[in-house]
């Protein structure tokens, strides 16, 4: 069984020797605190977190394939090109996070929040979103194709350049905020239902073949 160790917080020098055990047994960490943990192409597959926090840590180019992560909170983090694909998020936060380049594809969000944090060029293709509220964030050139978003709020975030196709985003307010040049079917199906302030408007016209002069 994995062992377990007193109270506090863990970096990265004893975090790879206490999460092996539990990654052996399948069994879940609860209630954990880690700290400034620096990995660099590690596998983490199936990790399976609850209840914890992660602060000022930074996993580059690692896989976390099919992790699992309930009641978690992770601050002023960096997860740049590292692999979450098929990952689960439920009632987790991102606070001042760097996900650039990170593959989030088919992962499940629910009840998931993300503040002044950085998704550009991120995959989140076939993604199943569901109680989402982004503050702060910056999406450029992130694709979300194929995926399903609910109840999905967005202030002051940038959507610039994303490939939607094939996800409806009925019922999203983009217009406190940047939505310039979505990548959608033609005709743009996926921007039935949507709210847009006058300018994204007049950018998102020429999606109809529609020409706006704005005098």
């Amino acid at each position: 069984m994995p062992q377990e160790m007193n109270a506090g917080t863990k970096e990265s020098a004893d975090f790879l020797t206490y999460v092996r055990p539990f990654l052996e047994e399948e069994t879940p960490l609860s209630c954990e605190k880690f700290c400034k943990v620096s990995l660099k192409q590690v596998k983490l597959d199936q990790i399976d977190l609850r209840r914890s926090t992660f602060t000022d840590c930074t996993f580059s180019s690692c896989s976390l394939a099919q992790a699992s992560f309930t009641d978690v909170t992770f601050a002023h983090c960096d997860f740049s090109n590292s692999i979450l694909t098929d990952a689960f998020f439920d009632k987790c936060c991102f606070l001042s996070c760097r996900c650039i380049g990170t593959n989030f594809g088919g992962s499940v969000f629910k009840h998931f929040s993300a503040d002044d944090s950085i998704f550009q060029y991120a995959c989140l293709d076939r993604s199943r979103m569901t109680d989402i509220h982004f503050t702060h964030c910056d999406f450029t050139e992130a694709s979300a194709a194929e995926s399903v978003l609910r109840r999905l709020t967005a202030k002051d975030c940038q959507f610039l350049h994303n490939n939607f196709f094939h996800t409806p985003l009925s019922g999203i307010d983009f217009s406190e905020g940047e939505f310039t040049s979505p990548i959608v079917s033609s005709p743009p199906s996926e921007l039935k239902g949507i709210t847009v302030n006058l300018i994204q408007a007049a950018g998102l016209a020429g999606l109809l073949g529609i020409h706006v002069k704005i005098s």
